[in-house]
């Protein structure tokens, strides 16, 4: 009985929790934002201060207005690529969190209507999502399936 109870709750503490999440438009990525060259970066914002130091609402978006994070519930990831004149399809895979670590999947596909005819200036490849407040040690990337970034959690003493 004592062995099925343990196996139990290991099964149940090394859960994954899928997360729900929304996508964030109507942003830039500042220009002054640390890249990591040659490989995306990966964002994690828990307040709005430190969010508007890296992104900054677009000016152009027409009707629309940006989607704006709620900090007060909310968190916010973003992942940024190196500019390009081919930028590339990126669409989330899967957001969870397992053993203290989030996990944010997504897919980078090539866009052949853009190799076909690159664009006259580079553009900033990125996602932005919001997702519900967690707390988290660590953070990994992954990119159609292989680990591309790991950040771990800073401390704020």
């Amino acid at each position: 009985m004592f062995i099925a109870a343990s196996l139990f709750y290991s099964l149940f503490a090394l859960a994954q929790t899928n997360l729900k999440y929304r996508l964030l438009t109507g942003y830039l990525l500042n220009s002054n934002a640390t890249l990591t060259k040659g490989k995306p970066t990966l964002f994690v914002f828990e307040q709005e201060d430190t969010f508007k130091q890296v992104f900054q609402q677009a000016t152009n978006t027409g009707k629309r207005k940006a989607d704006a994070p709620n900090f007060d519930r909310e968190m916010a990831i973003g992942i940024a690529l190196a500019p390009t004149k081919t930028p590339p399809k990126l669409s989330v895979s899967r957001v969870f969190v397992q053993d203290s670590t989030l996990t944010v999947r997504y897919i980078r596909m090539v866009d052949t209507t853009v190799t076909k005819s690159p664009l006259q200036s580079p553009a900033q490849p990125m996602l932005l999502l919001s997702i519900p407040k967690q707390t988290v040690l660590r953070t990994r990337l992954v990119e159609n399936g292989k680990v591309v970034q790991n950040i771990k959690k800073r401390d704020t003493n």
